[in-house]
């Protein structure tokens, strides 16, 4: 006999970007809006630095006497050299926390490498949700850090070198107000449908500054590639309906993220395409 069992089809109403491949449909807070301070990144990275320390030293004190056996010196030499390297990256934390605090660049020591140390991020981010917090809380968290270091030591552009990226999942009439602003300014956007597509238009367009708009995973992935390299402030949209459909920014957010990287203030007439 034939089986009357009903067959659950699950439709959805939207293209999922590869971040979000397993939302399984829940609309909980974290998912809506992951807004978050800087203090939770900043704690997770100092926590982070400490953990891998101590792990070192260790690490370094369970195998000293097999490095007795090398030469009697060799203990000391790779203490030391722990113990250095250890300084530099609570110097490094303390200095990126004294720019976020006055708005001043006290990195300028590090030089053009002043970010570099963006390795720690990927093991941040993992003792961070195995202290459950979200990885977009974190991740948000994080894109606030890096938007104070770069407003920290901003670089002024004209219009046609900074570069805005919209993802497709915007919702329309925030769109249309942005890229109408942005043309008022004669400040080149593209919406793009990826990180690839992101990718390729910076090789492209070979800007001096971006915007990016966008979740906190792809504006993560994002700041990574480029980091050290182009200024990058990040907008985390907002997701009322979930990923991937009608997401929404704080068009404030924006204009001020604008206002950072361009050498004049901005005509009140562009102002009011963004009301």
């Amino acid at each position: 006999m034939a089986s009357n069992k009903k067959i659950k089809i699950q439709i959805r109403d939207r293209k999922l970007g590869d971040e979000w491949t397993q939302w399984k449909g829940d609309l909980s807070n974290a998912e809506k809006n992951a807004d978050s301070g800087k203090r939770i990144f900043l704690g997770v990275l100092l926590l982070t630095i400490f953990i891998s320390g101590a792990s070192s030293f260790f690490i370094w004190y369970m195998i000293q006497p097999r490095l007795i056996q090398f030469h009697p010196i060799l203990p000391m030499i790779i203490g030391c050299g722990l113990a250095l390297v250890w300084a530099i990256f609570s110097l490094w934390f303390l200095l990126m926390v004294l720019s976020i605090l006055t708005e001043k660049d006290f990195l300028i020591i590090f030089g053009k490498k002043e970010y570099s140390l963006t390795f720690l991020v990927p093991l941040a981010f993992r003792f961070g949700m195995r202290l459950g917090i979200s990885r977009d809380r974190i991740g948000n968290s994080f894109v606030k850090v890096i938007n104070a270091l770069i407003r920290s030591n901003v670089t002024k552009v004209k219009p046609g070198k900074l570069l805005i990226l919209l993802p497709r999942c915007l919702e329309k009439t925030i769109r249309e107000k942005i890229t109408a602003f942005s043309e008022a300014l004669k400040v080149p956007v593209f919406t793009v449908p990826g990180g690839e597509k992101a990718r390729q238009l910076i090789l492209e367009k070979r800007p001096l500054a971006i915007i990016g708009v966008a979740c906190e995973r792809d504006l993560v992935s994002g700041i990574q590639d480029v980091i050290g390299k182009i200024p990058v402030i990040g907008i985390p949209n907002m997701r009322p309906e979930g990923p991937c459909k009608n997401t929404v920014i704080d068009l404030k957010e924006f204009e001020k993220a604008v206002q950072t990287f361009l050498y004049k203030d901005i005509h009140p007439l562009a102002l009011k395409m963004l009301v």
